[in-house]
């Protein structure tokens, strides 16, 4: 009997210590976007009380980004990083400055005693920080202490650069408000996945949602709609609506901080200001600014396009020219987006104003296709031009430029203007033939109000159908 106790004591002790040993962390590399240039290593940098941070005195901006990184790491891991001059063989973090490189390229070189991040510009150092964050634990993007996370990272060499110079996410405000701390949460995504831009799109007919002080009625009744569709148009006949009134919009002084927010993490933010269609919150507001200021006007409670647009008159560019006046104090971004959209042409054909204006202007409707776009189009789609060209001149006087829709490739293309390809690809590609810069945002493959899976199991959506394969 003892000597079966013996060998069973021995048997445990030999199984002992393989019950010890720790479980072998396996090196991951989930970065987004995808890097240029990454080469896996083999072992990780431990983040410890013992690592150092060297950043060059010289550099406050990139002091700046270098002091965010530990200031997180302190709150998520309880790690504070000491500062030093050189790492001088210790564990460190050291932030590098060389000149030559893409502004907003970086490299990231981590070794299991040294992380080194490089770049030129303060962008580059900004988005060398992001891709360390997609190293470490998720925990380290929380505000709470995670003591149980592995805070180390992977041993690799990376080097990156953008391939494209506007990388951005447009968020309407304006069918649905949302409150201003969703905004910041909005900017603190692009900022994870190294976009540059913010397009907030700002009006439309379901609602004005920025301050302007000179028209004081965009606000007061043109930020609310009395109620809401319920569902898409043919399911539920008559219609049905919610029956809540749905408002809201951002002071100047609230846009101003956002702004300021989005630079801190070299985000532009791109304000869209629609014209001279999705018009209704605005004419609910000031009817003189259509073609028929008899008629009575509502913040629209139902999805689409509308005939109701404004009227190309002299009352509604000095509108405009105030309004902008005020958008470009609060948005110091080069380029101010003007919509340009889906705007039916019906109420300019029955306007004795517009068709007079037509005239006065020589506008005539094409007799052979247009060598921009290979259609043939009308007197009022040039009259849609000549409503762009104006307000883009303006904006050119104040130092700034304009990016539309890409129906303002119809009937002439304002002369300096971007345009912005939703319609597919094909605007975009005939903007680029004449010589205008384009972005593309093709709704078959970027739209992410699409439907991303089986719509009898989602959310009501906009329509379509896109997956996240396809759009990556």
């Amino acid at each position: 009997m003892k000597k079966s106790i013996s060998l069973l004591l021995l048997s445990l002790l030999m199984i002992a210590p393989g019950c010890q040993k720790t479980k072998e962390v396996v090196n991951e590399y989930n970065i987004v976007p995808k890097p240029n240039q990454i080469l896996p290593q083999e072992g990780r940098f431990e983040l410890n009380s013992k690592v150092c941070l060297v950043v060059p005195s010289d550099a406050p901006e990139v002091k700046s980004i270098a002091d965010s990184l530990a200031g997180q790491l302190k709150l998520t891991a309880g790690i504070s990083l000491k500062e030093a001059e050189s790492a001088d063989g210790k564990s460190a973090i050291c932030f590098v400055v060389q000149e030559g490189m893409p502004k907003e390229g970086y490299k990231l070189s981590v070794t299991p005693s040294l992380i080194t991040l490089t770049a030129s510009q303060p962008n580059g150092f900004f988005y060398g920080v992001q891709t360390l964050y997609q190293l470490l634990p998720p925990a380290v993007y929380g505000n709470q202490l995670d003591k149980k996370a592995n805070w180390s990272v992977p041993a690799v060499e990376i080097e990156d650069s953008p391939r494209f110079v506007h990388r951005g996410l447009m968020l309407d405000v304006c069918r649905h408000y949302v409150p201003i701390d969703y905004i910041y949460k909005f900017i603190d995504l692009l900022a994870m996945n190294k976009m540059n831009v913010f397009h907030w799109h700002l009006t439309d007919d379901q609602g004005w949602r920025i301050e302007i002080k000179k028209y004081p009625k965009l606000t007061e009744i043109g930020s609310k709609r009395e109620k809401t569709l319920v569902d898409y148009y043919y399911v539920n006949y008559p219609q049905v609506f919610d029956g809540k009134e749905h408002g809201g919009y951002y002071t100047q002084e609230q846009i101003k901080d956002v702004v300021a927010y989005a630079a801190s993490k070299y985000i532009n933010v791109v304000p869209e200001i629609e014209m001279p269609g999705h018009a209704l919150a605005a004419l609910a507001a000031y009817p003189e600014l259509s073609c028929d200021s008899t008629q009575t006007y509502k913040v629209s409670p139902t999805w689409g396009v509308f005939e109701q647009v404004f009227c190309p008159s002299e009352t509604t560019f000095k509108f405009f020219e105030g309004v902008m006046d005020e958008v470009i104090e609060l948005f110091p971004s080069e380029y101010i987006h003007i919509g340009g959209d889906e705007c039916p042409k019906t109420a300019w054909k029955n306007s004795a104003f517009c068709q007079q204006l037509i005239r006065q202007l020589g506008l005539k409707d094409d007799t052979a296709p247009s060598k921009t776009d290979g259609i043939k189009h009308s007197k009022e789609d040039k009259l849609q031009s000549y409503f762009v060209t104006r307000m883009e001149k303006y904006l050119n006087s104040k130092g700034r430029n304009i990016i539309g829709w890409d129906e303002i490739l119809e009937g002439g293309l304002a002369p300096n203007a971007t345009v912005m390809s939703w319609r597919g690809v094909e605007g975009g590609m005939n903007a680029a033939k004449a010589g205008h810069n384009a972005i593309m945002t093709p709704n078959p493959y970027v739209y992410l109000d699409y439907y991303q899976e089986e719509p009898e199991i989602a959310p009501t959506t906009i329509g379509g159908y896109n997956t996240l394969k396809k759009t990556i």
